[in-house]
């Protein structure tokens, strides 16, 4: 399948399976960037550190519950997170996950 094809295929995913009325963004960007990357096992998530976000991405483009994520920052992978910067992955985890 062409990178095309599967950009087309999770921003139908999105939209198909996700209410525009559900809360996504706050408190919640980690288990959505989860459902992605379960749905999608090529993307990766990755942690914006200013805006305090997860996204995920296929190496080409990044996306949340909006769709597509237009990038102002350097984006951290979820990988270096937890295997340069244990403490702060840890730390996300604990306000993300619990």
């Amino acid at each position: 399948m062409s990178k095309f094809s599967d950009y087309i295929d999770i921003l139908e995913f999105i939209e198909r399976r996700f209410k525009k009325d559900c809360d996504w963004l706050n408190g919640n960007c980690y288990y959505f960037a989860i459902i992605l990357k379960e749905r999608f096992p090529n993307l990766n998530i990755f942690y914006m550190p200013i805006r305090g976000h997860f996204v995920v991405s296929d190496g080409e483009h990044y996306y949340d519950f909006t769709g597509t994520v237009d990038m102002d920052e350097d984006p951290l992978s979820l990988d270096y997170l937890e295997n340069e910067e244990p403490m702060w992955y840890s730390r996300l985890m604990a306000d993300c996950r619990d």
